[in-house]
């Protein structure tokens, strides 16, 4: 009878120390919830860039705005404008 009791507390103290017991299962779930949320934030990513794709295939105004932010592009009956900024100390 005292083997027995002997070898459960055995068994239990092995899976709840032991490296593959409970605190390597909390480890296991709180690394599935990081991995779970990253991909949520690479799907909402990817869904972002589709529908920049999108209206950059699509709509003309945008491409101009970005054009014109990014690359400095201006229509050729255009006048630019230079303002030089102060040089901070």
């Amino acid at each position: 009878m005292v083997g027995l009791l002997v070898a459960i507390a055995a068994v239990a103290g092995s899976a709840l120390l032991g490296a593959d017991g409970v605190n390597r299962l909390l480890h296991l779930r709180a690394e599935r919830q990081e991995l779970g949320e990253a991909a949520v934030r690479r799907i909402q990513g990817n869904a972002a860039l589709r529908e920049e794709i999108a209206r950059l295939r699509s709509d003309r105004r945008h491409l101009e705005v970005i054009a014109r932010k990014r690359l400095g592009l201006v229509q050729p009956d255009e006048t630019v404008y230079q303002f030089l900024g102060r040089e901070k100390p």
